[in-house]
């Protein structure tokens, strides 16, 4: 019985450092693609430290005797570190400071081409950015612009500031004086989901309409800061989960001293997640752009009323529907039910609610009623719809 164990080996469990923050859905998704692989291919001891950006460096590093390290390397304090540990290391940041180490990132290319894509989809002729001082940034803003021109259209740069220190308030004004100076209706294109709230919440500020007004798309599809805007941001995911687990995999072929053929690795995005910040067809009139405004405000109230559209519409009814429905495709009564079904659909999909407290939450006051629509809109019921996403 013996014998049968003395040849077997065990695979050595590889001690890793992650170096990177845990503070946003950016880097948890990368983490999660991390632990995939571990899953899959053997344990690993893994050291993870609650780190942000411009936290003091992990300097335990220089007495570990550990294996590897996947780290986002974006300062020079951090590349310094990392080569003194000389370590296979594998970098998931775009600011590529340790040049020749394998590094993995997303493919700004892909996303800069989807978020112009859906702001032109949405009708929009005016287009803008804004972003940061990063690498990737500056990438996105660079592909959205040149891919725009392209399409014979150009795009708007919110001036990154020189001093990259700015506090909230800061950051706020200059926000704001950027959009003042800006023709409407505009699409613009934030670089990161935190960028995409301060334009939301500058928006709101300056008593622009969004998204009839100013339209903003995100990317990370964060839902800490995408859902708790006000309206939801729109927002572009990143593949996270394939850029951990890509990271992973190539680190341990390092480790093992397998060839690895390239450097940079970029990795595609998943697709758009579309809510009410570029819910919206760009409309150059300012009276359909307040009643698209009020009725998306008020559809799920339960006390939806065209005569409280027609108090600040200077138009008949009938002049104001022909007008309404010739711009947008369908009847203010079908773009109320359109809002009310899109509500129905996101509250059986992301809560565990029963369909009476949806019925109110949607505006109904007969559960059979908000049956009958959405069977009639959708083509299944609501319980046969929540059964489907399961």
């Amino acid at each position: 019985m013996k014998g049968q164990f003395r040849n077997k080996t065990f695979k050595k469990h590889l001690k890793v450092a992650l170096l990177m923050e845990t503070s946003n859905e950016y880097a948890r998704g990368i983490i999660r693609g991390i632990y995939a692989y571990i899953k899959e291919h053997g344990r690993w001891d893994v050291f993870l430290g609650e780190y942000s950006r411009g936290e003091p460096n992990p300097e335990w590093m220089l007495s570990w005797k550990g294996d590897g390290i996947i780290a986002r390397i974006e300062n020079k304090a951090i590349a310094e570190l990392v080569s003194r540990c000389n370590l296979p290391t594998v970098d998931i940041s775009a600011a590529n400071l340790i040049p020749g180490i394998p590094w993995v990132e997303t493919d700004d290319k892909p996303i800069a081409r989807l978020a112009a894509d859906h702001l032109v989809e949405c009708g929009f002729k005016n287009f803008g950015f804004a972003g940061t001082g990063f690498n990737w940034s500056k990438w996105r803003g660079d592909h959205f612009s040149a891919y725009l021109t392209r399409l014979g259209l150009q795009s708007h740069f919110l001036p990154v500031a020189k001093n990259t220190h700015l506090n909230w308030l800061e950051e706020q004004e200059n926000i704001q004086s950027w959009l003042t100076t800006l023709p409407k209706p505009i699409g613009i294109f934030a670089g990161y989901d935190l960028m995409g709230r301060l334009i939301i919440d500058a928006c709101n500020k300056l008593g622009y309409m969004v998204p009839e007004e100013v339209a903003v798309i995100g990317v990370d599809n964060d839902p800490l800061i995408c859902e708790l805007c006000s309206p939801p941001l729109s927002s572009i995911i990143p593949d996270t989960h394939k850029t951990g687990y890509v990271a992973a995999s190539l680190l341990e072929s390092i480790i093992s001293k397998k060839v690895v053929n390239k450097t940079a690795y970029r990795i595609k995005p998943l697709g758009v997640k579309k809510r009410r910040s570029t819910d919206t067809i760009a409309i150059d009139d300012p009276y359909i752009s307040k009643a698209m405004n009020y009725i998306f405000e008020n559809a799920n109230s339960g006390t939806f009323n065209i005569d409280d559209i027609l108090s600040f519409v200077p138009m008949s009814r009938r002049v104001f529907e022909k007008k309404f429905k010739k711009i947008m495709g369908r009847t203010p009564y079908k773009e109320m039910q359109r809002i009310r079904v899109n509500r129905i659909k996101e509250l059986l999909g992301e809560t565990d609610l029963t369909l009476l407290d949806i019925a109110e939450r949607a505006g109904f006051e007969h559960v059979s009623y908000m049956s009958y629509l959405f069977k009639r809109e959708t083509g299944m019921s609501p319980v046969r719809y929540r059964d489907s996403l399961k």
